[in-house]
């Protein structure tokens, strides 16, 4: 059985069509209130997912709350207390300290400039977090199986660890996206 083709017409190049195959050009006005436009978007997204991630910590914590009033052991209690400053300082990392890319930085060294001064706290305060939920990793499972802890608390302080991971790739991921890189690829072109 032979089979059917179907022919479009020929059309030479300089025949004007709907269907250009040609990028639309933009002037540079129209390039900024892209970019503005992107930018706000990505802000706003960003702040969304902020918002989010700091609702989870302080929920967290909260299911600490019981575990802390209801157990005898004061091991117990001493990594619920842990626990709770862990997720709290997950949650103050994503608030209050900024997260920089180190390639815009290299590149606009006044944005350097304008930031606040980091001291100790903005420095080192991921690192102590994340060394605090490896430390209540650790002593958690040595209370696992004794009297008077509830079985399903070595699962309640493997929260901490946990969020705290998710947290820092969301907040690496809310950094990934950098519009000032779109600015560099602006080309020059006039309206009428």
């Amino acid at each position: 059985m032979a089979a059917t083709r179907l022919r479009k017409t020929f059309r030479f190049p300089t025949d004007s069509s709907e269907e250009d195959d040609d990028p639309e050009v933009l002037d540079e006005e129209e390039q900024d209130n892209l970019i503005g436009k992107l930018r706000k978007e990505n802000e706003e997204r960003n702040e969304d997912f902020k918002r989010i991630f700091l609702a989870i910590p302080a929920i967290s914590t909260m299911t600490f709350l019981p575990a802390l009033l209801t157990t005898p052991l004061v091991q117990a209690r001493v990594l619920c207390l842990l626990s709770m400053s862990s997720l709290m300082c997950t949650a103050y990392i994503l608030l209050f300290i900024p997260k920089i890319n180190s390639d815009s930085a290299n590149r606009n060294h006044t944005q350097e400039i304008l930031q606040p001064a980091s001291g100790p706290i903005h420095r080192y305060l991921s690192f102590l977090n994340g060394g605090l939920s490896m430390l209540i990793l650790l002593n958690v499972f040595s209370l696992k199986g004794k009297q008077g802890v509830h079985e399903g608390f070595w699962l309640l302080c493997i929260l901490p660890a946990v969020i705290f991971s998710i947290t820092m790739m969301a907040r690496h991921t809310m950094l990934d996206v950098d519009i000032s890189e779109l600015e560099g690829l602006r080309y020059e072109y006039k309206g009428a």
